[in-house]
């Protein structure tokens, strides 16, 4: 029986994704008579935790939020991250720091834990290279899109007419989609007759569409945003029609979509999960047999074991199923996929399978299973072919005030230079280049950034990757590009923070860098630091006097004040105060001024960047700008490249090397508990290395009594109690197991175990944790395996004094208190 209670669950916005996330609120029950308070709460937030990850993907962000009566010092949390890297020992040790900083204990009255999940939108926009700045522009131009061109307010039941045409290969078709003789006018007209449905002059939203769909009974309608690469739907009929009418939606228009996979630009499209994916294999469909790989997913009957393939089937149709061969298909699906006999993993035929082995995401390439990862040797080169550099800086009017003191920055002006691989030499003074044309622009007024933007997403469509860089973009200038692109474009950029300042942004194939990240220094220091000509010496601008008044100002210099002096370092002050006495009487043309004040500022920019990026390439064949965000990442990928050897840096495990994983935690305090109450020795992975019986491994081993201890993991041995729904969808790490299949190899391996003479011992994992004691617990955090376990190397990473050994000590009389610090060089 659950131990919480679920109070509510809703849609909420979740402004770090900019997207629509799914929040649940639990709240613990009472707790029973005779139990252990502390380890019954533990028992409930691992179930919760348990139960929110459980139906999700490993790819959706997940975050939690703790919150009580009693906390004075608002509520907890523990920050998004993504649901295949969520540890209950990290959040149980966060909920406990949080009730210790506030100094009260645990109670089920006022402890309630919420969590959201966060699906991102499928696709990296990093490296995706999409040449469509608007819907209109990228449903003109995919084939499997056919555009609704209306005036009037009947997009909807246009579109249903031309799918139902497609659908049904109505040999009127062409003539329908293209409006011949307005038939696509008159048939949309008669269906709204039919249906007796009447549109609004606002057009159609979903109580048509549910109109139409109970009408087009024969049909199932299905209405996908745009943008979402196929996962948002607007709305899905609930015919259970085998013919559908697949429409896109943005904006208040309807379009028709013709192919899934080719408006959704991917090889492969599940119209039941909704999901595009370019792999047969990778796609985890809930709507198929995880056995026989058929659609729908077949009944449990009596469960057969096939002796061809040593997979189980779930029922004899099931059995059946798996033996016929598909729909243009060469072989059956036992044929195709066996389970190993030694190991017990499924296998595709066809691929190099080795026991006790796995493909390594971090190595690229199958492993052993007790395998150390080291950091990879780098052997790719950057691609040095079909790029633009674009380097810009803004200037801002501060006409309006917040308060006494702030004001608010709107761009007035914006330069920026544009370098291609063909240009990339050639001096400043050249004003046009024939492959990206022209390298300096000036734009002006209050649109600049408008301007600015419109310019960047029309000229990626020419290049494979665009690079724009401003010096302390992070902070100022990429924050009025980011603005602008959240409120007034379709586009979502995958972003690197640092607070609330952008590391990197990316937005298909283009991407937002600061070149502070690369060498933080001001901009007026570059010149001298990358041995630019005296003619690159910065200057001075009073930007406190560029206001909407003053724009076509012509006379005297501006008062000293307008240049901020009291904001300059002592050096710079005592230099500006020398240029401003020589200056003063001149002339000054706020125009001429401010162009060539942030034109020159552009130049040093583009000269610095491009010299830099020059010495990189020439000593480590590294550009820094394509391959890295900041100079600390360019410098990695230069050592992993140039001077790394193999197999010689250790990446270390989150858990340390002897807790590679949560699991292997678990089954040592087990084990160190079973030696106590047994009074024997038994072989485990904290005394040396797991045992390998059989050509399997096992958890421990006693020699002496012959018997094999295994903790069974719940999740991955496919726990009865824990998992009791679902068993037979595929689970999110492996598209070929489910829960089912999963304890049915566990099953196998021990009958197996039992075969070769061993007497096997089985420990679940929910079992353990119900019945760990006070006494339990404290015998195993004193045992010297535990107490004296290795030093976790990632401990190194804590600095000065946060880690403290003490929060509160009381001196007595005579005794001086000390405090220890070590210093780095």
């Amino acid at each position: 029986m659950a131990k919480f209670i679920i109070e509510r669950e809703f849609v909420k916005n979740v402004k770090r994704f900019g997207l629509r996330g799914r929040s649940i609120q639990f709240r613990l029950k009472q707790i029973p008579p005779n139990e252990n308070s502390l380890l019954w709460i533990k028992g409930a937030i691992r179930e919760i935790v348990r139960y929110a990850c459980d139906k999700i993907s490993a790819e959706d962000m997940i975050g939690f939020t703790f919150c009580s009566k009693k906390f004075s010092r608002g509520e907890g949390y523990l920050k998004f991250q993504r649901a295949d890297s969520v540890h209950f020992d990290d959040i149980w040790e966060l909920i406990s720091s949080i009730y210790q900083s506030n100094s009260v204990g645990l109670s089920t009255d006022t402890f309630c834990l919420e969590v959201t999940i966060v699906r991102p939108p499928l696709g990296r926009g990093r490296m995706a290279n999409n040449k469509y700045s608007s819907f209109e522009e990228e449903c003109a131009a995919r084939q499997g899109i056919v555009c609704i061109k209306n005036v009037d307010n009947l997009c909807l039941p246009r579109a249903l007419v031309v799918a139902i045409a497609n659908t049904t290969d109505d040999p009127d078709y062409q003539n329908i989609r293209k409006d011949i003789a307005q038939i696509q006018y008159k048939k949309a007209k008669q269906l709204m007759q039919e249906a007796d449905i009447e549109i609004g002059r606002n057009g159609a939203g979903l109580p048509e569409l549910e109109k139409f769909q109970s009408h087009l009974n024969n049909f199932k309608i299905v209405v996908y945003n745009y943008g979402s690469k196929g996962r948002d739907l607007i709305f899905e009929g609930d015919s259970e029609a085998t013919l559908k009418i697949n429409l896109l939606y943005y904006n208040n228009h309807y379009n028709v979509i013709t192919s899934l996979t080719a408006a959704f630009a991917c090889v492969y499209f599940c119209d039941k999960c909704h999901v595009g994916y370019n792999n047969k294999f990778d796609h985890k469909c809930v709507g198929v047999c995880s056995s026989c790989k058929h659609s729908p997913p077949c009944d449990r009957g009596q469960a057969i074991n096939c002796p061809d393939c040593c997979r189980y089937f779930v029922s004899k149709t099931c059995f059946d199923k798996h033996k016929e061969l598909g729909h243009k298909e060469h072989k059956t699906i036992c044929e195709k996929i066996f389970k190993c006999k030694t190991c017990y993993k499924t296998v595709r035929k066809g691929t190099d399978h080795k026991c006790n082995s796995y493909y390594c995401k971090t190595c690229k390439k199958s492993r052993p299973d007790d395998h150390l990862c080291y950091m990879p040797v780098d052997n790719s080169s950057p691609n040095l072919k079909d790029f633009l550099f674009i380097f810009y800086d803004l200037e801002c009017t501060q006409d309006k005030k917040f308060s006494e003191l702030k004001t608010l920055h709107e761009p007035n002006l914006c330069v920026f230079n544009q370098r291609c691989e063909m240009c990339l030499n050639d001096p400043l003074e050249k004003i046009i280049c024939n492959n990206c044309a022209v390298r300096r622009q000036i734009l002006k007024f209050s649109d600049v950034i408008e301007r600015f933007v419109h310019y960047i997403l029309e000229i990626k469509k020419r290049f494979k990757r665009v690079i724009v860089l401003a010096h302390n973009g992070q902070a100022y200038d990429h924050q009025f590009i980011l603005n602008y692109i959240l409120t007034k474009t379709k586009f979502k950029p995958e972003m690197i923070m640092r607070g609330s300042k952008i590391i990197s942004m990316y937005i298909d194939n283009v991407t937002f860098l600061d070149s502070l990240n690369y060498f933080p220094m001001a901009l007026a220091k570059l010149p001298k630091a990358f041995g630019l000509k005296d003619n690159f010496r910065k200057g001075y601008f009073p930007y406190h006097f560029n206001t909407l008044e003053n724009q076509n100002y012509i006379g005297p210099y501006p008062d000293m004040e307008y240049y901020g002096p009291n904001t300059m370092m002592a050096d710079d002050r005592e230099k500006f105060i020398l240029w401003y006495n020589e200056n003063k009487d001149k002339v000054f043309d706020m125009q001429k001024e401010i162009v060539t004040y942030c034109v020159l500022d552009v130049d040093i920019l583009t000269l610095a960047c491009l010299k830099f990026r020059e010495s990189l390439i020439k000593a480590g064949n590294v550009c820094p700008f394509s391959e890295a965000c900041t100079i600390a990442s360019s410098c990695n990928k230069l050592f992993r490249r140039n001077f790394l050897k193999p197999d010689t840096i250790g990446l270390i495990p989150r858990h340390g090397y002897r807790y590679r994983d949560k699991q292997s935690k678990i089954a040592i305090e087990w084990l160190i508990w079973e030696e106590k109450v047994r009074g024997i020795n038994i072989l485990h992975a904290a005394k040396g290395k797991e045992m390998v019986l059989g050509g399997l491994s096992v958890d421990g081993y006693c020699a002496e009594t012959n018997q094999v201890f295994e903790m069974m993991g719940c999740f991955y041995h496919g726990c009865t109690k824990c998992f009791k729904n679902d068993r037979d969808k595929p689970v999110y790490n492996n598209g070929d197991e489910t829960m089912n299949l999963r304890y049915e190899n566990t099953r196998s391996k021990i009958v197996h175990l039992n075969q070769l003479g061993y007497e096997v011992i089985v420990k679940w994992e929910c079992e353990f944790n119900q019945e760990k004691n006070s006494d339990m617990a404290q015998y195993i955090s004193d045992h010297p395996l535990i107490n004296f376990a290795p030093l976790n190397t990632r401990d190194s990473f804590y600095g000065g004094r946060t880690g403290n050994i003490k929060s509160h000590h009381k001196a007595k009389e005579g005794e001086k208190t000390k405090h220890i610090d070590i210093r780095s060089l």
